[in-house]
């Protein structure tokens, strides 16, 4: 009886540690492929395929079928992803009716695919050795899907599974069947033309393991503020210069403007009207705290809502690139409500003057 109980006192001291050895790394986002398709570095098929015509112009990847029949064609880049590695894909997607993003494409008879279909229809399915399977329900509907309409794809394959999002929205979580082929790309059907207009792929990998040196102070850390953009544009600007949007600010969580950040936009668009040879590159950040990924395609989003208010405003697109770095870039790693407010920011460089 009494070396039960010595076994019982030991296992459950053991426990807590045990539980920690199996408890899983967290896993970071570390960008691997992007394409916004302002040119074709990534070399996408372009011209007839079957019985469709693929192009890219004006920043947009385009299939369109000639016919409608029920057979499908897939144009692909191939992207650098190992197969047993954790990854996200996320694309910025549109079709006219039915079609596609392929991912895991050997060739047209083994691939999956992830796309939207009418009436807020969601397909998720593939073909394997020329079968096609479906790997959701295939009657899946989501009223995140916005028909005739851009939506954001994304797929994360996370050990065993892949989590499917629409706009943000689960919509799908389902066992991963395997990445058979390292094609990545855009698939139409039935007569449909389907839209790529950005495209990124991060490799998930095991967040660096926390050193015993005792961290700095916040003040030790932080890096200067860059100067605020409307009243720096009326100066003398250099390349690589870097400057901030002090009073841009979003609902929390979101990348919805608030109504306080207009007047700043407004005097943005303007300078920029005055300098029709600038180009800039807007980049997103967040503060350091909640999930890396989510904060990363929200510090993306947010860029390219500015980015769409000074285009609406009448500003080219051409002159704006955006990107997203997420909590990777902090001013400063102090845990206030200040100091988390200096890094949820937005900053722009200056790319030609």
């Amino acid at each position: 009886m009494w070396q039960f109980f010595t076994t019982l006192i030991l296992s459950s001291l053991l426990l807590p540690a045990t539980l920690q050895a199996q408890r899983k790394p967290e896993l970071v986002p570390e960008l691997v492929f992007e394409d916004n398709f302002v040119d074709n570095r990534h070399k996408w098929p372009v011209g007839r395929m079957g019985n469709a015509t693929f192009t890219l112009a004006n920043g947009e990847y385009v299939g369109e079928e000639t016919q409608r029949i029920n057979r499908q064609q897939v144009a692909t880049v191939p992207v650098p992803l190992q197969p047993g590695d954790d990854f996200v894909i996320e694309a910025e997607y549109r079709t006219s009716h039915v079609g596609t993003l392929a991912w895991g494409v050997a060739n047209t008879d083994n691939m999956q695919i992830f796309g939207i279909e009418p009436d807020q229809g969601v397909a998720i399915c593939g073909w394997e050795n020329g079968s096609f399977f479906w790997t959701g329900d295939e009657n899946l509907t989501s009223r995140a899907v916005r028909n005739n309409d851009w939506n954001t794809l994304r797929l994360e394959r996370r050990g065993g599974e892949v989590l499917y999002f629409i706009n943000d929205k689960k919509v799908g979580r389902f066992p991963f069947r395997g990445r058979v082929g390292p094609g990545l790309g855009l698939e139409t059907n039935r007569g449909s033309t389907a839209r790529l207009r950005r495209l990124r792929v991060w490799h998930l990998v095991p967040a660096p393991a926390p050193t015993a040196v005792a961290p700095p102070s916040p003040a030790a850390v932080e890096l200067p503020e860059a100067p605020a953009a409307a009243e720096a544009l009326a100066g003398t600007l250099t390349t690589g210069q870097r400057l901030t949007l002090r009073n841009v600010l979003f609902v929390q969580g979101q990348a919805k403007l608030l109504p306080s950040s207009k007047p700043e936009l407004a005097k943005l668009t303007q300078a920029l009207r005055q300098r029709p040879s600038l180009t800039l590159r807007l980049e997103g950040h967040t503060e350091r705290f909640g999930d890396s990924l989510k904060n990363e395609v929200l510090s993306q989003q947010r860029v390219e809502t500015v980015k769409k208010y000074l285009v609406d405003g009448g500003i080219a697109a051409e002159r704006l690139s955006t990107e997203g770095f997420g909590q990777r870039r902090p001013l400063n790693r102090g845990g206030s409500e200040a100091d988390r407010r200096r890094n949820r920011r937005v900053e722009m460089v200056v790319t030609h003057e």
